[in-house]
């Protein structure tokens, strides 16, 4: 990650380093966009990776779905879960019947603090930041 502050860059060391020895990454779908469903572009792509996730770039049958629509906030992300829901199919997919469905907050936000989102949600034991219930949740189906 280019242009980083030390303290920023310092952040992003401390997952890498955390996750260095993790080999087993799960299939992670951020979707951005729900008409039509647009996964996250190589930016988000990126984080995820750095994140302990393997970051899909086709919808497939990710382990993990993180739903953050860009612009939105979690709330307002919630108004909008039921046309993602609606989708035939959907509730079959293994991150659903998982239960590792969550709802991101898309507003635009500092690089590593996404990072540092997506690390909590993926890698749940290893990391807690505190964005848990503020900046993204778990939803259930």
């Amino acid at each position: 990650m280019i242009g980083l502050s030390e303290e920023q860059q310092e952040r992003v060391d401390i997952i890498k380093h955390k996750l260095k020895y993790i080999e087993q990454k799960p299939a992670v779908a951020c979707i951005v966009n729900l008409d039509p469903v647009t996964l996250a572009d190589d930016t988000i792509a990126e984080l995820i990776n750095i994140a302990g996730g393997a970051a899909e770039t086709q919808f497939q049958d990710p382990d993990i779905i993180v739903v953050m629509l860009s612009g939105l906030s979690t709330e307002n992300t919630m108004k909008q879960i039921a046309q993602l829901l609606q989708l035939p199919g959907f509730d079959e997919l293994k991150a659903v019947k998982n239960k590792r469905l969550y709802i991101a907050d898309g507003n635009d936000q500092l690089p590593v603090d996404t990072l540092e989102l997506l690390a909590e949600i993926i890698n749940p034991k290893q990391f807690i930041f505190g964005y848990e219930g503020d900046r993204w949740i778990k939803f259930g189906v």
